[in-house]
């Protein structure tokens, strides 16, 4: 049996730039493991196109070669993307790609809005991210009425009280009012008692986490939202179902002026990777 280069495991490499994937290897952030570049290279090339659905990964001493490292990182690095439904792995026949669109979570959202190439798609991404929400924000209005009690709704006047500070700390950050803004959102969902709700705030939230530049135009008067979610406390504390309509709609209204502010300000909604370090002239 052939060894060394000239076994066909050996040769099954794939590569990085022809596939339109990044070699994270070469951007690790501080608190990366290698297994974390190994999969988040995988996987931005399966999103990418690169792997096509029902076609197989190299084999695991080849993905171990291209990136480096030893075929348990590898394995670990394919067991998330197992976990996340972009492969599967059968016995003796290695991780066959699956069709993302169909298999994959929403989780793949924040992904999947770095990887856009023009301004259109990511606002189409983050159209789409808002409009989700505002449904969300239906079905937490309407299991409201009639079902929030005191305690829940202290609960949520607490988180926006915490939120108001943030919005009137001048050293406050995009992130650190979207950590507050989301601190509200998750004490209105917890008072409809639904699990499932709160299930679907998280892939939300976890998308908006990700997104500085969203983060930007969604808190660009950050006292304008703390008076929309005083204005929601009123009526859940009210509990009349005829006000959900227009909050609706106060709510689209605010989500066509982020889409402005962000199309105003096109920067790229995920963090510049770092710079490679110029040699100094001799």
């Amino acid at each position: 049996m052939r060894r060394g280069t000239d076994h066909p495991a050996a040769r099954a490499r794939f590569d990085f730039v022809k596939i339109g994937c990044t070699n994270w290897f070469d951007h690790m952030e501080p608190t990366a493991s290698a297994a974390d570049a190994c999969a988040r290279s995988l996987r931005e090339a399966i999103l990418r196109g690169g792997f096509p659905p029902g076609v197989r990964l190299p084999t695991e001493r080849a993905l171990a070669e291209q990136f480096r490292v030893n075929r348990g990182t590898v394995r670990s690095a394919l067991a998330r993307l197992e976990a996340e439904h972009l492969v599967s792995a059968r016995q003796g026949s290695g991780y066959t790609v699956h069709d993302f669109r169909r298999d994959a979570g929403p989780d793949l959202l924040a992904t999947l809005a770095t990887l856009a190439d023009t301004e259109e798609a990511r606002e189409a991404i983050v159209r789409d991210l808002l409009h989700v929400r505002r449904q969300l924000a239906r079905g937490v209005l309407e299991r409201l009425v009639g079902r929030a009690d005191d305690e829940g709704l202290t609960r949520v006047e607490n988180a926006i009280g915490a939120f108001e500070a943030v919005a009137k700390d001048r050293s406050a950050t995009p992130a650190d009012l979207a950590r507050a803004d989301l601190d509200v959102a998750a004490a209105l969902v917890a008072a409809t008692g639904s699990t499932v709700l709160e299930l679907c705030l998280n892939p939300v939230a976890s998308l908006l986490a990700r997104l500085p530049s969203l983060q930007q135009a969604m808190y660009r008067e950050p006292a304008s939202n703390v008076l929309a979610y005083r204005a929601v406390l009123a009526w859940a504390r009210a509990g009349r179902e005829e006000g959900i309509e227009l909050l609706v709609r106060e709510l689209a209204a605010r989500d066509e002026a982020t889409l402005q502010a962000l199309a105003k300000k096109p920067r790229p909604l995920a963090p510049a990777k770092p710079p490679k370090p110029k040699r100094s002239p001799r």
